[in-house]
């Protein structure tokens, strides 16, 4: 066994040489065409995709024009046909569905451990692209039967734009993963040998493409900030250069007089397009036009004056990037295209105040920070080259980014989803249970909502549920969630709750009182939120309660959530004296607002300083 030993050693080193020396060969590969064809499959199917999305926008922008008319009395009727697009060979001589079939064929050049990513995401792309057909068809069908007429302000169908504002979001996103993804494929195997002119002009253009890019972003975000007229500048100076140089870029092209074709032409037109952007650039920071619209100036110049040097409509610079690939037949990675940005315009009408009051959240913060930051010196830096004192700036900046955030985080405002920072809660929710509460975007809507809050209930909140329907009842008395039990009995309390029967409110309101009267906590909000789907009588004497309560030392309020498919005048009017008598708040609620306005209410009072 001692002479055998060493052999099986020796010959288990070999065989780990042997598979190092192959992984190393591996990554030491360069790239066949038929992988650059495998992976370009990929961007030429995603930008038919947003080809196609961007066909479809005009549609969209028709149907929302129409919508809102309609919801404010300026047209009688809803006009909408569905044209086809996807199939439809003017548009596409290859259909997008045709495309999609090279991808899992040519995958097979791809290396096996690289071919999941691109693959899920593409799959996302094709999601996105069908949910959007989908909902044209739905749109088609529902001005088509006349069903708009019978939906009050139209619910349904800005529900269906809302829906395709978030998927050409999605799918500005996930084309951007999908190129970075298939660019980091690219950089595992080695740098392609610079062994023929058209791969030299390849890699001086791509950084005028990256330059480009990031000009067309950070307007389609709304930048404004000096780090926006930075990139600016940069990219004017890319283009000057390439310009003074093209003639030795050039040098051993083949060159073909009047053709389209020619390398020349193809040069002149792409540095034409990159002025374009600069120049639509320099005028959205200096004098922007579109003023006094619906949206911000930055949202037409993108899907106006940018898309169209950008994309195949105006043989944009990604399109004239592309072909200058198919002409030279050059192996590189195609750029892609840009969706168009939709947003939807809603109507003045009560249903869709809270899509007009986008949330804050982080990536807005860092945005608004970002814009605040003065940096002429860091640009006067770049401009001499000193990039290494811009990366110091942005680094230093990015800290304080950082600690602004995490500031904001301990110090939450009124919205956030957090209540540190805010006075001790004791809510007594007092719940109409009658039967007209069943409905989905009633009762169970406001139980979703309660579930949301007590995760952000700390130990020191209380939370009391009060039932009324022929009569009051506490079904749990006022609770701290400190403990997992103590929150798993609240939830499953909830839970149980139903509606039946009718409704006594001054029977309900007498008992909420009596309940957060015996639990007041000093400095804290004290409120009584009630929740019901229709106006009521109240007794005098009941009036005098909640006036007497919202008078005292540490105060009860009485805050009114109105559930209802449609806010009643008359419902609104007798609910909004209600909670003024006893200073607190009406809401009416739907299902996009629920769950914020509780927390809303939870943060109605700020902690004291001690």
């Amino acid at each position: 066994m001692k002479e055998i030993f060493p052999y099986k050693k020796i010959i288990f080193h070999f065989l780990v040489f042997c598979f190092c020396s192959t992984n190393l060969q591996a990554q030491n590969q360069r790239l066949s065409k038929s992988t650059y064809q495998a992976l370009n499959n990929y961007i030429v199917y995603s930008n038919e995709v947003s080809h196609a999305l961007n066909l479809m926008y005009f549609d969209f922008l028709h149907v929302n024009e129409q919508f809102y008319q309609f919801v404010e009395d300026s047209i009688e009727q809803v006009v909408y046909k569905k044209d086809n697009i996807l199939t439809n060979a003017e548009y596409f001589p290859i259909y997008p569905r045709d495309l999609y079939p090279n991808i899992l064929n040519d995958n097979i050049y791809i290396p096996y451990d690289k071919r999941g990513a691109p693959l899920q995401l593409i799959g996302k792309v094709v999601n996105v692209l069908k949910e959007i057909e989908d909902i044209r068809s739905l749109l088609a069908q529902y001005v088509k039967t006349g069903d708009y007429q019978k939906d009050t302000n139209l619910v349904q169908g800005f529900k269906w734009l809302r829906r395709v504002e978030v998927l050409y979001y999605d799918m500005f996103t996930l084309q951007e993963k999908l190129h970075w993804n298939l660019t980091s494929i690219i950089q595992t195997y080695n740098a392609p040998e610079i062994d023929s002119n058209a791969l030299r002009v390849m890699q001086e253009l791509q950084p005028l493409l990256k330059q480009t890019k990031l000009v067309i972003k950070a307007i389609r975000a709304g930048d404004t900030s000096s780090s926006l007229n930075y990139n600016c500048l940069k990219l004017k100076e890319f283009v000057r250069s390439l310009d003074d140089r093209k003639v030795n870029i050039l040098t051993g092209l083949e060159r073909t007089a009047n053709s389209l074709r020619s390398p020349e032409k193809r040069l002149d037109e792409i540095l034409d397009r990159a002025q374009n952007i600069f120049k639509i650039s320099a005028e959205y920071q200096s004098s922007p036009k579109y003023q006094s619209l619906d949206f911000k100036p930055s949202y037409y110049y993108y899907n106006i004056d940018l898309l169209k040097n950008y994309n195949r409509s105006g043989d944009g610079i990604a399109t004239l990037f592309n072909k200058f690939i198919n002409d030279n037949d050059v192996y590189w990675l195609y750029e892609h295209e840009m969706p168009h940005l939709f947003e939807v315009l809603y109507p003045n009408v009560p249903e869709y105040e809270a899509y007009q009051m986008p949330d804050i959240d982080i990536e807005a913060l860092i945005a608004e920070k970002l814009r605040e930051k003065h940096v002429e010196d860091s640009i006067a830096e770049a401009l001499s080259d000193s990039l290494a004192q811009v990366k110091n700036d942005s680094a230093l900046y990015a800290q304080e980014i950082l600690d602004s955030i995490e500031y904001r985080k301990n110090n939450p405002q009124v919205g956030d989803m957090s209540l540190n920072g805010f006075a001790t809660n004791n809510l007594v929710f007092l719940l109409d249970i009658s039967s007209s509460m069943k409905d989905t975007n009633k009762l169970p809507l406001l139980k979703e909502a309660l579930v949301q809050l007590l995760d952000l209930m700390r130990a020191e909140d209380n939370i009391t549920l009060i039932t009324y329907s022929g009569k009051a009842e506490v079904v749990l008395p006022p609770t701290s969630v400190s403990s997992e039990a103590n929150k798993e009995r609240v939830l499953s309390i909830i839970d149980q709750l139903s509606s039946d029967g009718s409704s006594d409110a001054n029977k309900g309101i007498r008992l909420a009182y009596k309940t957060i009267e015996e639990s007041v906590i000093k400095n804290g909000n004290n409120r009584v939120i009630m929740a019901t789907d229709g106006a009521f009588k109240i007794s005098p004497r009941i009036k005098s309660l909640i006036k007497k309560g919202s008078r005292e030392k540490d105060p009860i309020r009485l805050s009114i959530f109105y559930f209802s498919n449609k806010e009643y005048t008359h419902h609104k009017e007798l609910l909004e004296s209600l909670s003024k008598i006893g200073s607190g708040k009406y809401r009416y609620i739907k299902k996009e607002n629920a769950k914020k306005i509780l927390v809303i209410e939870a943060q109605e009072v700020r902690q004291k300083n001690k």
